[in-house]
């Protein structure tokens, strides 16, 4: 298949681009102009250009489907800007429909599971937005709600978000952790690996115009997520839980819906917190940050 990966640059459509590359299929890698330097994408042949430009619609030709990754990746961010988060999130997925229109592809729209929440925030609104946009655009389109995503590419002293980098970042610094808010909040943890592999079957089998989870189906609580980091490192370093406020959303729990959930083969976190702590201490981006 011949594919175009916006936000290739960033930890999920990079790891994306480079496995489905590894697996034979023609990825056309896109980032957006002034992207900021990653070590792990160094040598990614990717095309500079504005998902919401205009002309991005040209890149869609040829294409069997875009993987549209591009936009505002963290609840912080979108806080900070909520109008550029619905522009990121929202507005270039709309000019990439269009492109999708134009030269008959179709688009992957991967969201989160905070959209399915109790307490929108900034950012579950901006990423809803995009998805009502898939599903009242004609072009054919697949909403992909993926859980808390983590694993190779998410390189906390980049800029990349998520509590287990986060948790990692600190315990291979030898500095403790800190868990504010509830530490037995829930979160559905998916390695990055399987979450491509889901995506590329949608792909594959042109599973268009629908709405789905996809996620590991265990919900783990933020201080066990910490402890097998922890153990993965071999650290002593303390957990602390503070409790506090948190930002609206944050506080919460958030697990896949089963009723819209695509059966996929994900691996535990006993297996899969172990290969990404591995992955940061002999992966070029982690060098001179993490030390075993």
């Amino acid at each position: 298949m011949r594919l175009l990966v916006t936000g290739a640059t960033g930890f999920l459509g990079w790891r994306t681009a480079v496995l489905l590359r590894e697996r034979g299929h023609d990825v056309v890698a896109l980032k957006r102009p002034g992207a900021a330097p990653r070590a792990h994408a160094a040598g990614l042949d990717a095309v500079v250009a504005d998902a919401g430009d205009a002309a991005a619609q040209d890149l869609v030709e040829g294409c069997d489907a875009v993987l549209h990754f591009a936009g505002v990746p963290s609840p912080a961010g979108a806080r900070d800007d909520p109008a550029r988060a619905v522009r990121e999130n929202a507005g270039t997925t709309l000019n990439l429909l269009e492109g999708c229109a134009r030269h008959g592809g179709a688009l992957v729209y991967p969201s989160t599971i905070r959209t399915e929440g109790p307490a929108p925030d900034p950012y579950a609104v901006s990423k809803w937005l995009g998805e009502e946009t898939c599903r009242r655009h004609p072009a054919p389109a697949t909403v992909v709600r993926l859980t808390s995503v983590f694993g190779p590419g998410q390189v906390a002293w980049e800029g990349a978000t998520g509590a287990i980098a986060a948790f990692a970042a600190r315990f291979l610094a030898g500095e403790p952790v800190v868990i504010p808010g509830d530490p037995q909040r829930l979160r559905d943890f998916l390695f990055v690996d399987d979450a491509v592999a889901a995506l590329e079957t949608i792909v594959a089998e042109r599973r268009w115009d629908e709405t789905l989870d996809v996620a590991s189906g265990v919900a783990t609580p933020l201080m066990r997520a910490a402890e097998l980091v922890r153990d993965a490192v071999g650290s002593d370093a303390p957990i602390e839980t503070p409790g506090g406020t948190l930002p609206p959303g944050e506080n919460e729990s958030y697990e896949a819906l089963s009723s819209a959930w695509l059966e996929a083969p994900v691996r535990p976190l006993e297996e899969t917190v172990p290969a990404y702590v591995d992955w940061l201490r002999h992966h070029s981006a982690a060098q001179g940050r993490a030390r075993p």
